[in-house]
Formats: structure tokens, C-alpha cells, sequence
């Protein structure tokens, strides 16, 4: 049978089983399955399944669902079938063997995977061969942050420490009638795991680094990316392509016989020499900006607690938990700031106060959206004002309020802001939702039609890196990055209303 028609007969299995499960939310084939034209890829189907929930029922019935439609297919072809469904790198090279690497999340698991594995998430929501809803629907990864590289799962740390304990690190998936969790796992490595551990650990960071830099998830490959790579991080180029390219040689051939004898040192090195080029570009060299949204005052909402439209209004902030202000300052406790910057709103000023600070520059292009005519009012009151304005943002245009700014012209001014104020060193800014945001989502990648989900917390601290050579980062911690990014993980059911995109000051 040829490989193409055996893929094709493989995947349209594999979509059948998929359509027959409505829990199933979400299904993606990545990897070499899809990334190889030959048979090559045939030893590892790299399939993810985001259900709504997983239990023991939908476990079995899945794994047996899958076997059923699998097995012959492979057994025509000469292939036994092995279904491995734990979570991480774990291989199974056998000839003969045809593994399908199943891994279900439910929903929430996917956005904690999303959050903590986002170089993974990325790779796998780019892939055009899924079925039912996108995985970034049900929870994106939009743009690659810093902190990714020292602190995500496959990290720098992760690598050292297992290729250190000499285990390939994996979990399983402990199902019960109820529900489900993830047990932490190794696997001691082989000759060939340490190798192949070794390849994936360069490409992996290589070409991850070219797409925060570049803000591109299309980067070169082979040798081009070696090229590239070089130069952004140039030292110990010649040791470190000579390195890759034997290990590249001994992937291909999959001759591991005659190990390379400086294997662990030269990864090591590798490993020590790509952190400290990393931490020089955005730590030692590069200046950190916390901007966050002021506390909440009495004109965000009315007697009825429904949100309203604060722009231009200067009303006080209101009181608020001391937890809350106390997150904000532990956050700039050692940023030792050269300027502070805030809105002209009182709301603003009387914030910055609250934590200790006084601003040295008062900025204009810092103020709230201007809603014009819709100041002040609820949702339900500026729609039925302003049907037009909702019928103009519900088709994904950025309509202007009557007498009012945009989301453009929020953006353009802030732009503007950041290109003259964040260039010397470390700040702290203190504005409003939608500048906040507008940074955020640009500085993200996040699509502007999507720029009105993003939910920017009162008192929220949000670091921005300005670096050297290739301009502004956001670095957001987990649990803001959670905040901000709530309503991308509502249930899928929930329809989220368009037109919030502008609500608050």
C-alpha cells in the first residue's frame, strides 16, 4: 500500500471515531504523521483530543473506539498498532510498530497547557488537519513571551534537568469515574533517547527563539535556520553547527553505534552558552516597564452593579483589599524605576499614591478611551442609544463612539507614548483598560477584532521588556496572563457579546 494512501485511509479513520464523540471539542493530527510525505512518520501519529471532560467511561471507549478503527487498516499494511497515551516525548522505536500518540485534555486541562506548555501549543494549533473546532478556539497561544524560555514546562531548566537524570520525563493520565489528573513519569534514556534528546533540545530553542524574535511562527529550517539563529545568538558558532549538524547525521541515519563521546559536555555548553546570550538580550541589556490599569472607582459601575462608560470622567478610586494593592507592590519592589508615568485622572494619580509613588511625568496620550456621547452610560442604555455603533462592532469593524476615539486611535497614541518614554530605563506607568489592552494585544499578536476579550484587571501589574535590538516584549506572569485571558477559555457554549469590547475606564 502506498504511503499516501495508507495516511489517507489512516486519517479518515481517526475523523470517524472523532465525529461519532460529541465530547470530543477539538482534534488535531501534528508531527512527523503529517510534517513527512513517506512512511517515515508512520511510527508515531501525534494525535490531541480537547474534550469537554474526561472520565473512565469516555477514556475506554475512546482507546477502544480508536484500536477498532486502527488496527486493520495497519495490519493490511503490516504494522502493529500500539496506543501510547500519556502526555510528553515518550517513543516506542520498533520497526514494525505503529504508535498512536493519543492525548486528550479536557477543556481546562488544554488552557493549563496552553499557559504552561505554549512552545507545544503553538506547534499544534498551526497544524491544518484537525477536525471540529480549532484548538485556538478553544484556547490560543497567541505570541511567545521571555519568561517562556526559564520558566514554561520545556524550559531551559527542564532540559538540563533530565538529560542530567538521564530520564525521558513523561505523564500519564490517572482516570477515575469522575475525572482525571496527570502523573509525573520517567523513563530511563537510551543511547539513542540521549541523542535524539540532544537534536530536539537545539532545534527546539533555535527555532522558538527566532519566532519571539521575529514574531513569526514560520521560521527557516536546516541548515537557513542555523544561519539565523547565528544571528541573533553568534557565539561559539562554529563549535555549536559542527555539534548540530553530527547529530542531525546520526538522526537521519539512525545509527547510533558509535555515540558522539562529548555528547553531555557539548550539549551542556550548548545550553549554558544559549542562557547567558538570553539573559543579556532581555534582562542585562533590556529595560522592564510595569504599566497597570488604576483601581476600581465608583464610575465603573452603577447602583445596579452593571459596567458603565468611564473615560473622561474624573471620579476617585474606591477603596480595596489590601491583597490586591499588595501583589501590585511586591511586583515593582526591585524594578528601581527612572520615571513614573500616569494619566491626567485623578483615579490615576490617587492609585500610584496608594502604593507609595508619585508620578514624575503626566502624559495626555495616556487618558481613557474617549466615548464621547456614550460616556457614563451603561451597555443596555448605549445601545439603545447608539444601535448603529452595535451593529458596526457586532460585524467586526472598529466604529468609533459618537464624538468619540476608536480602538485605532487609542492604539496610535499609545504607540506614540512607549516610542518616546519607554526607550531609557526601567518605569512604571500607572492608565486605563483600553491603552492597557491596546499595548497588550499588539505587542501580543492578538488579532485586533479579538482586542475586546482581553480583560485587563484594576491593579493588575503587566512587565513589558524593551529590548535592544528587537524592540518590546510582554512578559506576563501565569495568574495575570489567566485574568486577561478569562474569556478565551469560557466554555465553548458561551456566546460572548461583541460589543464589551470597549466597556471601562
Amino acid at each position: 500500500m502506498k504511503a499516501e494512501v495508507l495516511k489517507d485511509r489512516l486519517r479518515e479513520q481517526l475523523w470517524q471515531v472523532v465525529d461519532r464523540h460529541h465530547a470530543v471539542l477539538s482534534a488535531t493530527l501534528t508531527g512527523s504523521f503529517v510534517d513527512h510525505p513517506t512512511l517515515e512518520g508512520i511510527s508515531d501519529i501525534d494525535f490531541v483530543l480537547v474534550l469537554d471532560r474526561i472520565n473512565l467511561v469516555r477514556y475506554d471507549t475512546l482507546l477502544k473506539d480508536f484500536r477498532e478503527a486502527l488496527e486493520p487498516v495497519l495490519s493490511e499494511a503490516g504494522y502493529r498498532l500500539h496506543i501510547n497515551p500519556t502526555l510528553g516525548p515518550l517513543k516506542f522505536n520498533e520497526s514494525d510498530l505503529a504508535v498512536l500518540h493519543l492525548m486528550l485534555y479536557s477543556h481546562e486541562g488544554h488552557v493549563d497547557h496552553v499557559i504552561q506548555s505554549p512552545f507545544t501549543c503553538l506547534d499544534w494549533q498551526r497544524s491544518i488537519h484537525h477536525r471540529k473546532r480549532p484548538m485556538a478556539e478553544i484556547y490560543p497561544v497567541f505570541g511567545l513571551q521571555p519568561r517562556h524560555f526559564l520558566g514554561s514546562r520545556r524550559s531551559l531548566s527542564d532540559y538540563l534537568k533530565d538529560f542530567r537524570a538521564n530520564t525521558v520525563s513523561y505523564r500519564e493520565l490517572i482516570v477515575d469515574e469522575v475525572g482525571y489528573h496527570e502523573k509525573k513519569c520517567g523513563k530511563p534514556m537510551t543511547v539513542r533517547d540521549r541523542h535524539e534528546f540532544a537534536y530536539h533540545v537545539i532545534r527546539f530553542l533555535m527555532r522558538n527563539l527566532l519566532k519571539l524574535v521575529r514574531r513569526e511562527h514560520e521560521v527557516p529550517t536546516g541548515s537557513a535556520m542555523l544561519d539565523a539563529f547565528f544571528e541573533v545568538f553568534p557565539d561559539r558558532e562554529e563549535a555549536i553547527s559542527e555539534f548540530f549538524m553530527k547529530l542531525t547525521a546520526k538522526k537521519r541515519a539512525l545509527d547510533f553505534s558509535e555515540p558522539i563521546p562529548t555528547l553531555d559536555a557539548e550539549l551542556e555548553a550548548f545550553l549554558a552558552t544559549f542562557e547567558s546570550q538570553f539573559r543579556k538580550t532581555f534582562f542585562d541589556d533590556a529595560t522592564r516597564h510595569v504599566i497597570f490599569r488604576h483601581a476600581e472607582t465608583s464610575g465603573n459601575r452603577d447602583d445596579e452593579g452593571n459596567l458603565l462608560f468611564l473615560g473622561r470622567s474624573d471620579v476617585p478610586i474606591l477603596p480595596e483589599l489590601s491583597t490586591t494593592w499588595d501583589r501590585l507592590a511586591d511586583s515593582i519592589t526591585d524594578l528601581k524605576p527612572t520615571a513614573i508615568y500616569a494619566s491626567p485622572m485623578t483615579r490615576c494619580r490617587q492609585s500610584l499614591e496608594k502604593i507609595g509613588l508619585e508620578p514624575t511625568h503626566v502624559d495626555e496620550r495616556l487618558r481613557e478611551i474617549e466615548y464621547g456621547l456614550a460616556e457614563g452610560l451603561n451597555f443596555s442604555s448605549a445601545r439603545e442609544w447608539f444601535p448603529e455603533l452595535f451593529a458596526a462592532w457586532s460585524k467586526g469593524e472598529d466604529a468609533p463612539f459618537p464624538d468619540g476615539e476608536n480602538t485605532a486611535n487609542v492604539r496610535e497614541r499609545v504607540r506614540s507614548f512607549v516610542n518616546e518614554h519607554w526607550t531609557g530605563g526601567n518605569s512604571i506607568t500607572c492608565s486605563h483598560n483600553v491603552v492597557v489592552r491596546c499595548l497588550v494585544g499588539e505587542t501580543l499578536g492578538v488579532p485586533q477584532r479579538e482586542w475586546y476579550r482581553l480583560k485587563i484587571p484594576h491593579l493588575a501589574p503587566i512587565t513589558f521588556i524593551q529590548t535592544r535590538r528587537f524592540g518590546l516584549f510582554v512578559d506576563l506572569n501565569e495568574t495575570v496572563e489567566r485574568e486577561i485571558f478569562q474569556s478565551f477559555a469560557a466554555p465553548v457554549e458561551v456566546v460572548l457579546e461583541p460589543a464589551v469590547r470597549q466597556i471601562t475606564g
